[in-house]
């Protein structure tokens, strides 16, 4: 099933993407319960975690071809960038100095998505007749390492064929440690919450970005306990 994300449809099946979210956090749950060993908790972490970012890659790049012509689906920055510690003071998560991530349109996660069917239609003959090229002024992304997703906002048609081809990569020149936020945010599958009066900050637009950030949360507590 499509899942469509537009304001209106989104409130319809926020009960579904709400069931969604915790019965992964269930699985998740019963994995830190019954596995004694902390390395083998953290296998079925990122085996979870490799499951679903590839659910919602798929999902988001077949897009185009299951939803009519002018389609409402939306995808925007997958977490927040602003965020208050326990005494109120408010911090803005900052790309980090002198860093980029090339992503491999073969291998790396991406989260773009495709919106025109015509382009989509030229772009799918261009990239696989021809290698990919990347060009700075029109593939735009940014990339959260950590939970080792990268977020496309521009040249979506192009990217979309370079990961069903598998071919070229490209820059994220903003790159953003995910882990300043888990201390301070945590979500429900369809809002982002302050972590320290529970206020809500803003919507989901895909309840797997909250499992994303759930589960890394608690691997990374895992590994502190190394």
């Amino acid at each position: 099933m499509v899942r469509t994300f537009s304001k209106s449809k989104r409130d319809k099946n926020m009960p579904l993407f709400s069931r969604e979210f915790n019965q992964a956090m269930s699985f998740v749950r019963q994995t830190l319960e019954y596995e004694k060993n902390n390395a083998d908790k953290i296998v079925i972490l990122d085996y979870i975690m490799k499951l679903v970012k590839e659910d919602i890659k798929s999902d988001l790049l077949s897009t185009v071809i299951y939803q009519p012509w002018g389609f409402e689906k939306r995808i925007n920055i997958p977490f927040p960038l602003c965020y208050e510690d326990e005494l109120g003071n408010q911090y803005t998560l900052e790309p980090k100095a002198n860093a980029e991530k090339e992503v491999d349109l073969k291998t790396d996660c991406v989260l773009v998505l495709a919106w025109d069917r015509e382009r989509m239609r030229n772009s799918i003959k261009n990239i696989f007749y021809n290698p990919f090229r990347y060009h700075d002024t029109n593939h735009l992304a940014c990339y959260f390492e950590y939970i080792d997703l990268c977020y496309a906002h521009n040249g979506t048609h192009s990217i979309s064929a370079g990961l069903v081809h598998r071919k070229g990569t490209i820059v994220a020149p903003n790159v953003y440690d995910v882990r300043e936020l888990f201390e301070h945010i945590y979500t429900d599958g369809l809002n982002w919450y302050n972590q320290h009066n529970k206020e809500k900050l803003s919507p989901l637009f895909d309840f797997r970005v909250g499992v994303l950030f759930e589960i890394s949360k608690l691997k990374y507590e895992l590994e502190q306990m190394r």
